[in-house]
């Protein structure tokens, strides 16, 4: 068995890769039968989707292995049926991600998709498939213009993805529903492997990989499903069927890709290695494997490389989730959420190529902390008495009665003495202030006639840092004119006495920090 049918055969295990028959992949609109000819070729399409097993979803996946390296018996008929999957693969990837694009559009951007106008892919699919002569002219002539039809759509996807974040590619992989299928994340990853390289691309490709080669577990972290040399293997594997073309290779370039390698070994060490959350922000450690990630740019994609990034991505985000329940249990919640509030979760989540919520984990922490006492099941530690409390009330008042007065007569005396000091110490201490107090809540912030007022809804300081609701009209703005406004109200900051900014949009994510080290936007 080759490493792409182990891969197969170990998403399936996981229940991570669909089994049932998912349908055509196809199907014949209403609108697209535009004339007879139309109709006859979309018909006959919907109908060669049906009857061969090469064509259904799970088949695609299948027809993604190499043929190099399939057994003797699983090899083709003839050349022909060859071409003919790998044509129908090709539609099948650009069709899932159109999928994908469409909803982050709707669901984020808050925008109406508009897809792309497939007909022509189809209709050149169709007359190539039914070509019996590889070797005439053609045969070659429609390769060339199935080629030139599904690069067409491909650079239309490509521009749509410019508008999408990686954060936006994230939370939509993480949250929808139904579960994105593996077929669909292998299309995503293929789509940004054969994209023009940027950063964003690179940042995309390392998340739907990394989610790809992983699940997770409980407590919000994440296991590997794969050996580090498997993964090699794997990705080796897919790159094959995808034609992806690698820059670099072993042969001319393994030093440098070793050095890389042992780069991010060396991040998880260190990361491993901290004792405290702060110790890692006190060494930006975040910061570090950005930085780093950028620098690799197109050897990020060497085998070896992103199957070290993918450990490397798996062990901090755990990491991170122990230092936060280790953080937890010295402190309070509030004192936790006052210390870091939002101003790390992106770069986090980026890093670590996973969505992190510092209020969700800790929330987390609370009920893992409580459900593990004595082995207690969710109903156990949750329990809802409050309707039959009120009910009990009801028939008969003098229950409560009986209870008050049937406390622990030391206990009552302790409580009387408890609030008696606490209300000499509340006078005493209002004389001895001066009149002056001290709060740790955050206060509203008077925006008065600033040009700051137009996109911010409403403004608070929290001991040194600015706190600013903005406007619907945030998302309207470039990325320019934000950090030109997100400058502005740091210099508004600065003169309330403040030394960091955060916005916050209208769905309360992080959308921009500021200090005077650094300005940062955050595409949400």
């Amino acid at each position: 068995m080759n490493v792409f049918d182990d891969l197969i055969d170990e998403l399936k295990a996981e229940n991570l890769l669909e089994t049932s028959d998912a349908g055509p992949v196809l199907p014949v609109k209403e609108s697209d039968a535009a004339d007879d000819d139309t109709a006859s070729i979309l018909k006959e399409l919907a109908e060669l989707d049906e009857s061969s097993p090469a064509l259904t979803t799970n088949a695609v996946v299948e027809g993604q292995i190499p043929q190099t390296e399939l057994p003797d018996a699983q090899t083709p008929v003839d050349e022909r049926d060859f071409f003919r999957k790998r044509a129908m693969d090709e539609v099948s990837s650009l069709q899932m991600v159109e999928h994908v694009i469409s909803g982050i559009e709707r669901e984020h951007l808050k925008i109406v998709p508009v897809a792309f106008d497939d007909l022509e892919v189809k209709k050149a699919l169709h007359l190539y498939i039914k070509v019996a002569d590889l070797n005439s002219p053609e045969h070659s002539e429609l390769e060339y213009k199935l080629l030139k039809e599904t690069e067409g759509w491909s650079t239309a996807l490509g521009e749509r993805d410019k508008e999408i974040s990686v954060a936006n590619v994230r939370r939509f992989c993480e949250n929808s529903r139904p579960v994105l299928s593996s077929q669909a994340l292998m299309s995503l990853a293929r789509f940004y492997r054969n994209s023009p390289y940027s950063e964003a691309v690179r940042g995309k490709f390392d998340f739907v990989m990394t989610r790809l080669f992983s699940r997770d577990i409980e407590g919000e972290k994440r296991k590997l499903l794969f050996s580090y040399d498997d993964m090699v293997g794997h990705i080796k594997s897919l790159y094959a069927s995808w034609s992806s073309i690698l820059i670099y290779s072993p042969e001319e370039n393994g030093s440098e890709i070793a050095l890389n390698v042992s780069r991010f070994q060396d991040l998880i060490i260190e990361a491993e290695s901290a004792e405290s959350f702060d110790e890692l922000l006190e060494v930006d450690f975040f910061n570090k494997i950005r930085l780093f990630k950028e620098d690799t740019a197109e050897m990020f994609y060497v085998p070896e490389v992103s199957a070290a990034a993918m450990e490397c991505n798996v062990r901090v985000g755990n990491k991170y989730v122990d230092l936060i329940f280790h953080e937890k249990a010295k402190n309070s919640v509030a004192s936790i959420e006052q210390k870091y509030g939002y101003s790390y979760d992106q770069i986090i989540s980026n890093s670590a190529a996973k969505t992190f919520s510092l209020i969700n984990l800790l929330r987390a922490s609370e009920a893992h902390d409580e459900t593990i006492e004595a082995g207690a099941s969710f109903d156990e530690v949750f329990p809802d008495h409050r309707p039959a409390l009120i009910e009990s009330k009801k028939k008969d008042g003098r229950s409560a009665r009986f209870e008050l007065f049937g406390v622990n007569k030391w206990f009552l005396v302790f409580a009387v003495v408890l609030i008696l000091a606490s209300v000499g110490l509340y006078f005493w201490a209002e004389n001895a202030s001066n009149s002056e107090t001290a709060t740790l809540a955050a206060t509203n912030i008077d925006l008065g006639t600033s040009e700051i007022k137009q996109h911010l809804r409403t403004a608070r300081g929290s001991d040194e840092d600015f706190y600013g609701l903005l406007q619907p009209t945030w998302d309207t703005m470039t990325e320019a004119e934000q950090k030109e406004f997100l400058n502005k109200v740091l210099k508004f900051s600065v003169e309330k006495g403040f030394k960091r900014v955060i916005l916050i949009n209208d769905r309360g994510r992080t959308v921009g920090f500021a200090s005077k080290e650094k300005l940062e936007v955050y595409r949400s």
